[in-house]
């Protein structure tokens, strides 16, 4: 299957891990980086940053468990898990360490990362992104909504598969308009649009990707578990869209990693791996410059 990723990110491998199928894509020279998409994306996300950090890095960029071309499994979907799977592809495609990027859901999977891989993981950037249970990222008052309707949709049992079933690109289409500005959707996201659609249509697409929301309850429950371990050592980077969630998870972030710092990117709104791929390469490059040893 060729998508919007092929071939300047490198040609589309799949690969068994931890009982998961596991397709990505890798690219460039340098110290590794692992990509992590958000919802309701899948690596193809990266599409335009990629290009622009492979003659300095190593970009690997997989499909999360339940999108894209991977596999859609019924179970496994809790952060940690999901951080132990993305570790092994890291491991078994030779990255020792590594820095580690996640875009809203994706960011989602840092934490764990960082716990259970503490010595392979050089830095970590969250895009859009926080730490489920921890500062203020329940203060919308549902437990589970992280204040959008969509979250209490999305954990629904069964009732998105079958109201989502054949009207898919409605749904995301208007995802994608809500949460982005301008005429980004036409000029950015479109270009690969089509392909989130059809990872949405695939046997178990919508359940694969819902799963990632009804897996929060674990997720918060972990989190506040590692946060009471102490924080994690790896640098933290979180970048906040001006149009879209911005820093308000900001302290989110501070309660679990040690060295913290936060950058805006104006004119922006959710989806910045899509609607500003310069200015978040340019960000993650001086992070990483500064994480050096």
């Amino acid at each position: 299957m060729n998508t919007p990723l092929d071939p300047p990110s490198g040609r589309l491998r799949r690969s068994r891990v931890n009982g998961h199928v596991i397709a990505h894509r890798e690219t460039g020279t340098g110290p590794a980086v692992l990509l992590l998409h958000g919802w309701p994306q899948t690596g193809a996300a990266w599409r335009t940053v990629v290009p622009l950090l492979k003659d300095h890095a190593t970009v690997v960029v997989p499909d999360l468990p339940g999108f894209g071309a991977s596999s859609r499994p019924h179970t496994g979907y809790d952060k940690m898990t999901v951080a132990a799977t993305v570790h092994e592809l890291m491991h078994t495609l030779g990255h020792d360490k590594y820095h580690a990027v996640g875009h809203d859901v994706g960011g989602q999977v840092l934490l764990p990362l960082a716990r259970i891989a503490p010595d392979a993981i050089q830095s970590v950037v969250f895009v859009e992104a926080g730490v489920p249970g921890l500062g203020n990222s329940l203060a919308s008052g549902n437990p589970f909504t992280g204040g959008s309707w969509h979250f209490g949709f999305n954990m629904l049992p069964d009732l998105p598969e079958a109201l989502l079933t054949g009207r898919e690109d409605v749904y995301l289409r208007w995802i994608f308009h809500r949460d982005s500005i301008g005429v980004v959707v036409a000029d950015a996201v479109d270009d690969a649009f089509q392909e989130y659609v059809t990872a949405f249509r695939a046997p178990g697409g919508v359940r694969g990707a819902m799963e990632h929301y009804r897996a929060l309850p674990t997720d918060i429950e972990d989190n506040r578990r590692i946060a009471a371990e102490g924080r994690s050592g790896a640098p933290a980077l979180v970048v906040g869209a001006r149009q879209g969630v911005g820093l308000g998870w900001l302290d989110s972030v501070e309660d679990s990693f040690a060295t913290v710092t936060s950058a805006w990117i104006e004119d922006c709104g959710h989806y910045v791996p899509e609607e500003r791929p310069a200015e978040l390469a340019d960000l993650l490059r001086a992070h990483w410059t500064r994480a050096e040893p």
